[in-house]
């Protein structure tokens, strides 16, 4: 008999679980760092040649975030809507922010890209490492040659994507 209620009481494990899960409010997310180990070694067997992969984590009203893998550094940016908190995840990089964003193009999103920042604060930057960009804040990651930089992207007040 007691081995009877044994096994009931750990069959009702599996649903006293799944109902936890579900007691989350709409919109809550969880990304276990299991998930975003398997998300950056994916990120990287992808990243190949290219200047940056990522994969979207969630998007929100207003905000999103994204895991980010840079393998070259890409032309700077100036967002004239949205700042971004970074948190460094694998590797270094050195992080230039500020100054003035040479050549600016505007492109959608109320973005801008630029072939260079003239002046502009240099940081290094690593795993753990949590950078805020203000809105309107030219900025750009410097990566060294075969020296992948991967983040964690939270943009806030996100334009929509269109």
């Amino acid at each position: 008999m007691r081995i009877l209620i044994v096994l009931f009481l750990l069959s009702l494990v599996p649903a006293l679980s799944k109902a936890q899960s579900t007691d989350a409010p709409q919109g809550f997310a969880i990304w276990s760092a299991a998930h975003i180990k398997e998300v950056g070694d994916r990120l990287e067997k992808e990243l190949g040649d290219k200047k940056i992969v990522f994969e979207t984590l969630g998007h929100y009203k207003g905000h999103s975030v994204y895991l980010v893998l840079r393998g070259k550094t890409s032309d700077p940016e100036f967002h004239e809507t949205e700042s971004d908190i970074q948190i460094g995840v694998r590797g270094t990089a050195t992080f230039v922010v500020g100054g003035e964003l040479v050549n600016p193009k505007k492109l959608p999103r109320k973005q801008q890209r630029g072939s260079a920042i003239n002046g502009g604060a240099k940081f290094p930057i690593g795993p753990g490492d949590i950078l805020h960009v203000p809105v309107a804040v030219p900025h750009v990651a410097i990566i060294e040659p075969n020296k992948p930089f991967m983040y964690i992207l939270i943009k806030l007040d996100e334009e929509p994507l269109e």
